[in-house]
C-alpha cells in the first residue's frame, strides 16, 4: 500500500510546484517592464505607471502651449512651453512714448506778444496763426519744448519731432505755407541729394522769437540765438529759405498730403520735406548733426513764445516806405 501513498504525495507536490511556477510566471512580465537603471524603481508605483514610462523611454516632444512638459529628471528643451514676449518688443511702444515724452503739455498761449492784434488777421479759429498784411509777416504762437538736445529742427508741429526741436507750433505746416504765400513769399525747391547736392532755395525768411522773462518783461531774439553750432560753439548765423516742401498722393485714396505736416516745419538739418530749410549743407545723419540747443539762451520748458516769420521782400520795403 506504500506505493499508492507515495504516488498521491508526488502528485500533490507536483500540483503545488506547478501552481508556484504559474504564479511566478505571471509576475515576471511586471518586473521586466521596470526601468533597468534603478532596482528601487521597480518597487515604486510611479515606475509601473504606463504613461510615465512612455515619456521616459520616448524622445522628448517639443513643448506645447496647452499642456506643461513633464519633468523627466534633466534639461530636455531650452525653450519653455510658452515663449515669453521679447522684452525689447514689449518696451518698444514705451520707448517710443518716452522718446516723445519731452512734448510739453498744451497751455494757454494768449495773444501774440508785442503786437497790435487789431492790425493782424487770424487765419483759423485756433488763434496760433496770424498774418500782418501791412508788415508782410506771419506770426505764430507756440511753446519751448527743448532746451538741451541735438537739433534737426528749430520748430516742429505738435506731436511730431519735439524731441529734436526747440519750439513746437500747434498747427499744420500746410497752413503756415499758405500764410507765407499770402504775404508775398515764394516757395523755391527743397534740397536735392542726387545726383549731387543742391541746397534748398526760395524766399529768404528771417525769424524772431518773443517771450516773457521771469520779471514779465517781453524779450525778443533772433531764432539763431537759440541754436548753437557744435563746432564753433557760437550761435547759428544762416537765415532760412522758403523751400516749400512738397505733396505726395496716396494711390489708394487719391488724397494729397503735405509732407512737412510730418514735423519738418523749420529745419536746421536738410530734408526734402522741409517747409523752411537752411541753404547750406547740414546733415541729418546721427553723429553728423551740426547744431544743438543753445541752452543758456532759451527760456524754461513750456514757456509760451511768439514766432515771427519775416520774408525779405522788395515789395515789403516799398510798403514800409509808403
Amino acid at each position: 500500500m506504500k506505493p499508492p501513498q507515495l504516488t498521491n504525495y508526488r502528485i500533490c507536490f507536483v500540483l503545488v510546484l506547478a501552481a508556484m511556477l504559474c504564479s511566478a510566471s505571471c509576475k515576471r512580465p511586471e518586473q521586466q517592464t521596470a526601468p533597468p537603471k534603478s532596482p528601487e524603481a521597480s518597487t515604486t508605483p510611479e515606475a509601473s505607471d504606463p504613461p510615465r514610462e512612455s515619456i521616459d523611454q520616448s524622445p522628448v516632444e517639443e513643448p506645447q502651449p496647452d499642456r506643461p512638459l513633464p519633468s523627466v529628471g534633466g534639461p530636455v528643451d531650452e525653450q519653455p512651453a510658452v515663449k515669453p514676449a521679447d522684452p525689447e518688443d514689449e518696451e518698444s511702444p514705451d520707448m517710443e512714448e518716452e522718446l516723445h515724452s519731452t512734448e510739453v503739455p498744451p497751455t494757454e498761449l494768449g495773444p501774440p506778444l508785442g503786437e497790435d492784434v487789431t492790425k493782424l488777421v487770424q487765419l483759423q479759429p485756433n488763434p496760433v496763426l496770424w498774418i500782418d498784411q501791412e508788415g508782410r509777416r506771419v506770426i505764430l504762437l507756440g511753446q519751448v519744448c527743448q532746451r538741451n538736445a541735438l537739433l534737426e529742427m528749430f520748430a516742429c508741429t505738435r506731436g511730431t519731432k519735439e524731441h529734436e526741436s526747440v519750439v513746437v507750433i500747434p498747427t499744420k505746416a500746410e497752413f503756415i505755407h499758405a500764410a507765407l504765400m499770402a504775404v508775398g513769399a515764394e516757395a523755391g525747391r527743397p534740397v536735392q541729394f542726387h545726383p549731387e547736392y543742391v541746397p534748398a532755395s526760395g524766399t529768404e525768411i528771417e525769424i524772431l522769437v518773443r517771450w516773457k522773462d521771469e520779471q514779465g518783461e517781453i524779450r525778443t531774439a533772433r531764432a539763431q540765438e537759440w541754436i548753437r553750432d557744435m563746432h564753433t560753439k557760437k550761435a547759428m548765423e544762416t537765415n532760412w529759405v522758403f523751400a516749400g516742401s512738397s505733396y505726395w498722393v496716396n494711390e489708394q485714396t487719391g488724397q494729397r498730403h503735405y509732407q512737412a505736416d510730418s514735423g519738418d516745419l523749420i529745419c536746421v538739418s536738410n530734408f526734402p520735406s522741409a517747409m523752411l530749410d537752411l541753404p547750406i549743407e547740414s546733415s541729418q545723419r546721427e553723429g553728423e548733426l551740426l547744431f544743438e540747443a543753445f541752452t543758456e539762451n532759451i527760456p524754461p520748458l513750456g514757456t509760451p513764445v511768439t514766432v515771427i516769420l519775416a520774408p525779405k521782400l522788395a515789395k515789403a520795403d516799398t510798403v514800409r516806405e509808403e
